[in-house]
């Protein structure tokens, strides 16, 4: 290497190109600590990024780094970094704009572009600052520790490898933890992506789950954003349904796609379910004389699902408890907690013989060996509402009264009259 171009290189100037060129393509204002030189490489402390208003950036800090460089790319007009290794970087990027915040970006991009970064080399020769290249070019990235915020989304320890590719990048991250709004914890086992043109593409991401099951994504990010989860073996308490877990044991299993309007659209299974603690259930029990009512097992539970706005509808919902009940249909849960809903729900003939009337009059229709009626739901999650209760009331008081004036059907037992005064006794006080 020219005594000359060693001068400069182990020189500020040298800090204050590398400052100018990074800060220009991220629309960021750097801060370089002095380089160190050992033969073709290069260490600083430290490298700071501070985004200006309209950069996706917030802030950057990376510490430790250690960079090669080619010096023979010289003579083909680019200074070249093989490679830089980082020990430690964190970065946070400001939230994504909406279309009008984005076209209020576009006009105010243009506006900083016009403003000046600091000089490449102010003071360096004018002959000897025409003949050094114009373009600096960056190979591979290796960082051992990164934690990135992206507000919703946070990866925190993770290591990364960002390889320049055709067209853009392809970025490996492994280990660390990973938090995303609204989902349990995650520790990162994998994630594959590729950057093209400003899109990111996800191969291949994989995760487990802090308190059990595992994760797989896929998809893109960028202008048509799309995301893809399957997962299995997941609690069904660490599920993104509100209260799920009060009132619900299990193993989930299941997939869910996020479109560019940021609705997720799925379907769900969960296996060894049972419910516990859902109010209501011990007098169910008692009234049917049935204690299994009190933590029913759930042998089929499934559904499909979609998350937008804060509203959740479930559709094809299907609960079963072999020799208990079954539920078929569609609900509800807005954002504000107001529930609605179009359920079937069906009793075996051992529950319907402790409801005198209840097979007469509402549970009408028998199929594959159940006997159904139709539900609606309505209220909110905290007081919600249904129409099965008047129904059963109107029909368990009328055979009470023609069991007690000697006119009722003979094959209603005698303990199913003291189930229906109950029943009277508790469904009454809500009605007029």
């Amino acid at each position: 290497m020219p005594l000359w171009i060693g001068n400069f290189v182990a020189g500020t100037d040298f800090c204050q190109m590398i400052e100018s060129r990074v800060g220009r393509a991220v629309v960021a204002d750097a801060k370089l600590e002095a380089l160190r030189w050992d033969g073709n490489s290069a260490a600083s402390e430290i490298l700071i990024l501070v985004g200006r208003a309209s950069s996706d950036l917030d802030r950057l800090e990376a510490k430790a780094l250690r960079a090669e460089w080619n010096w023979r790319a010289l003579f083909q007009g680019v200074w070249r970094v093989e490679n830089i290794e980082v020990q430690e970087l964190s970065a946070a990027f400001k939230a994504k704009k909406g279309a009008e915040s984005e076209e209020k970006q576009n006009a105010e991009q243009e506006i900083l572009n016009s403003e000046p970064f600091p000089a490449d080399h102010s003071q360096v020769p004018a002959f000897i600052s025409d003949w050094l290249p114009s373009r600096l070019e960056f190979g591979r990235f290796d960082i051992h520790k990164a934690d990135l915020d992206f507000g919703e989304m946070k990866v925190s320890r993770t290591s990364l490898s960002i390889i320049p590719g055709e067209n853009g990048h392809n970025i490996e991250a492994r280990g660390g933890s990973l938090f995303v709004v609204g989902m349990p914890p995650l520790t990162l086992a994998q994630c594959r992506m590729r950057e093209r043109e400003g899109n990111y593409f996800l191969d291949d991401s994989r995760a487990f789950v802090t308190g059990g099951g595992s994760l797989v994504a896929s998809g893109c990010f960028g202008k048509n954003t799309r995301l893809n989860l399957i997962w299995e073996g997941v609690p069904a308490s660490l599920l993104p349904v509100p209260r799920l877990g009060e009132y619900l044991d299990g193993i989930s299993q299941g997939q869910a796609a996020l479109d560019a309007n940021g609705n997720w659209r799925g379907s769900l299974s969960l296996t060894g379910a049972r419910i516990h603690n859902l109010p209501g259930m011990k007098t169910i029990a008692s009234l049917l004389r049935n204690p299994s009512w009190v933590n029913p097992p759930i042998q089929t539970l499934s559904t499909d699902f979609e998350w937008s706005g804060g509203n959740l509808t479930l559709t094809n919902l299907v609960v079963e408890s072999s020799g208990l009940a079954r539920i078929e249909g569609r609900l509800r849960v807005s954002a504000g907690g107001d529930l609605s809903g179009e359920l079937q729900l069906a009793l075996d003939q051992t529950a319907l013989q402790q409801l005198p009337g209840a097979r007469e009059m509402v549970f009408t229709t028998p199929r594959n060996g159940w006997y159904w009626t139709p539900v609606q739901l309505g209220g909110t999650l905290s007081a919600p509402t249904e129409d099965l209760s008047s129904r059963l009331t109107t029909s368990i008081a009328g055979a009470v009264l023609l069991k007690e004036s000697g006119k009722a059907i003979d094959a209603v037992p005698s303990t199913a009259i003291d189930t229906a005064k109950d029943l009277i006794n508790i469904f009454a006080p809500l009605f007029p």
